[in-house]
């Protein structure tokens, strides 16, 4: 019966193959199928299409191990990807479409560039039934982008420096005349900087800002990971906006750091969106609904590790604390669409050139 479905299908398609189909089109065809007619239907296109193309701004070392283990799952599809940092991603993509080459399938980054692609006309709505299991908030509800895990956003200190008692319990306590001087802070926090004002209302927040600036802050740049490095070679005692999953790493190597996790407690969704023009969108739906599912959410969580959305996934020990606050997820759409006025905010208040 699947066989017939998919043969009505490709005949309902202009003259070619699978590769005529679209990825608007398979997703209507989907909402007619459950469970397993879903399952064996998309199983079926995937293995005529036998690949997709995936563009990430994910590490290296981390995308290898989530391939392999679809691959492992669905042998006849084959993930090829193409790591690129977030700042190249869309003039690549901008590049291909005005030179007609609509190559990739999947693009997986940061909130601001998904909701470009949203904004630009080249991601394409897409609902997994998966998504059931993860918070509001973490997809967007139009389903032009999808997150299958967070970058907690943390304050850590130096425990040679700053004892776990004295250390601060809220942000309202970092404008404490004692830590002047004493905290790094990165150079483009634009996602902390937008959940904090948002949570705090513009007022309020631009005054804690303020304040916050007038702490005599160490800004070194906009590594994250540099800013911890330094923190911990006694440079200064706390790095605000620090990412969770870095402090609980480093931790767990004995280094002399620990974190606290502040109201608001901000979350970054890594997200993936489908491309409008995508030639292989049976194998790309597969492999986001593997990626969304408890095994493929698993994977990511046991053995990359990441910190993942999918809620009842064992997380590894060190990563269990910071799941103990429910995130305030960076919006997309109010970041993209603010970016601008943001960064010039950003700039001036902390004196940013």
């Amino acid at each position: 019966m699947i066989r017939l479905i998919f043969a009505i299908f490709l005949g309902s398609l202009t003259l070619g193959s699978a590769t005529a189909a679209t990825v608007d089109e398979v997703t209507k065809s989907l909402r007619s199928l459950s469970g397993a007619q879903r399952k064996s239907f998309l199983e079926e296109g995937a293995r005529k299409e036998g690949e997709a193309i995936w563009y990430t701004s994910m590490s290296l070392t981390d995308f290898p191990k989530i391939v392999g283990a679809f691959e492992k799952t669905y042998p006849y599809v084959k993930i090829k990807t193409n790591r690129l940092s977030q700042s190249s991603i869309m003039p690549k993509i901008e590049t291909e479409a005005r030179a007609g080459h609509h190559a990739v399938d999947l693009v997986g980054s940061a909130p601001v560039e998904m909701w470009e692609l949203k904004q630009r006309g080249f991601s394409a709505p897409y609902l997994s039934p998966e998504l059931k299991a993860f918070p509001t908030g973490s997809f967007d509800p139009q389903g032009y982008w999808s997150s299958t895990e967070v970058t907690p956003i943390v304050l850590a200190f130096n425990t040679k420096l700053v004892s776990p008692d004295d250390a601060p319990k809220s942000y309202q306590d970092l404008l404490n005349p004692k830590w002047r001087g004493k905290m790094n802070f990165g150079s483009d926090e634009y996602a902390w900087y937008s959940v904090m004002l948002d949570g705090m209302g513009k007022a309020k927040g631009m005054e804690f800002m303020r304040a916050l600036a007038r702490q005599q802050l160490h800004i070194p740049g906009g590594s994250s990971i540099m800013r911890l490095q330094l923190m911990l070679a006694g440079e200064s005692a706390m790095v605000i906006a620090a990412r969770g999953r870095r402090a609980t790493e480093y931790k767990e190597k004995g280094a002399p750091v620990d974190y606290r996790l502040l109201d608001p407690y901000p979350g970054e969704p890594n997200g993936f969106a489908f491309m409008r023009r995508a030639t292989h969108p049976f194998a790309a739906i597969l492999f986001v609904d593997w990626m969304l599912s408890e095994e493929g959410q698993t994977v990511l969580a046991q053995q990359v590790p990441r910190i993942t959305l999918r809620k009842g996934i064992k997380q590894i020990p060190r990563h269990q604390e910071l799941y103990k606050k429910d995130f305030v997820f960076v919006n997309p759409a109010f970041l993209g669409a603010n970016l601008t006025e943001l960064i010039a905010s950003y700039q001036q208040v902390f004196n940013i050139r």
